[in-house]
Formats: structure tokens, sequence, C-alpha cells
């Protein structure tokens, strides 16, 4: 039912933004992320991850100093060891993958005669988080997420915007883990 949902609400924003197109200028923006998933500790089970990688994609509605989009976003993290209290911790080489379905808000602070620009947004959606692990065996569960982005746009063309930024990503049920990205991407208008 919650994937049901993900795919409704990605449905409604990919048509909401279409009906915009004729009002304003449409875009779409890719990025790349290097990120960090705190450790988090569920159940008396410490859990550590390695440093991970993400790719975000997203389609939007650009009405001067706001933005609107929906983004789809995949992120993969390794997990570094696994610590039972109180017992020492155990090196494993599991991995933990995400998909997000994201509703983003976006202010562009306009600075004048400058291809300079830093925005901050705030994001909504759902999380489908995975984790394989060794020997067989998966766990895969749905939770709501949300986000905050920080970041410096730097139009390089008219209908061509380099980013890089900042976003802090969390979700509900996380035992107190959180991810910690930098992305480097682009915007294209059409």
């Amino acid at each position: 039912m919650k994937r049901f949902l993900m795919f409704m609400m990605f449905a409604a924003i990919m048509m909401a933004t279409s009906a915009q197109a004729a009002k304003g200028q449409t875009y779409w923006a890719g990025n790349i992320a290097v990120g960090i998933l705190t450790d988090f500790e569920p159940g008396g089970v410490e859990i550590s991850f390695d440093p991970g990688w993400g790719l975000n994609g997203a389609v939007g509605y650009d009405m001067g100093e706001i933005r609107v989009e929906g983004e789809i976003g995949f992120r993969l993290f390794d997990v570094d060891e696994i610590t039972v209290f109180p017992f020492p911790p155990i090196s494993v080489s599991d991995d933990v993958t995400a998909l997000t379905f994201m509703v983003n808000g976006y202010y562009d602070m306009e600075t004048p005669n400058s291809p300079w620009t830093p925005y901050v947004g705030f994001g909504l959606g759902f999380l489908d988080i995975a984790i394989d692990i060794t020997g067989g065996g998966s766990f895969s569960e749905t939770e709501f997420a949300y986000q905050a982005m920080l970041g410096l746009g730097y139009e390089s063309s008219p209908n061509t915007v380099l980013t890089a930024g900042y976003r802090f990503f969390g979700f509900t049920d996380n035992d107190g883990a959180f991810i910690h990205e930098l992305n480097l991407g682009a915007r294209f208008m059409f």
C-alpha cells in the first residue's frame, strides 16, 4: 500500500509540473552526492557505515525566486561494523540502499548582476530502505522522509545552472540515523 501511495504522489507531482509548464519555466535537474549515514542503535545494537554515494534526478517548475520539483533519488552505503553490547564490534560487508520520492521547494536568493545564486530548500516524501544481509536474506521498509538543502548555483548559460550544495536527510523510525550529503549537479531549463 505504501508503494502505491508513493507512486500516486509522484504521478501527481509530474502532472502538476507538466500543467504549469505553459505558465513558467520548466527544468530538469540532477546531481551526484557523497554522503555519510550516521551510526544508529536499534535495540542495543550499534551499526556504523562507510561513506556512501547517491544520485538524484528531478523535474521542476521555476517561478523566479521560488522553485517546486518532484525528485527521485538513490543512495548506497556499506555497513562497516555491527556492535552487540557488551561484545566487541564485528566487521561485515552488508549493503544499505535507499530509494527516495520527494517533493521539494526552494527559495533562490537572487543576486543582481551576478551569475551566483544561493538557495535554501526543504522537501517531504517517502524513503524505501533495504538492507542486504550477508549469507542471504534482506530487510525492506518504507518510511516518511524529509530533507533540508543549502547551496549555491552558478548560471553558466541562460538555460544551465551548475550547483553545489549540502543536504540533511532524515526519516521516521530511524533510531537516530540521518544522512549528511555534499552534492554537485546541474539544472537545465527548457
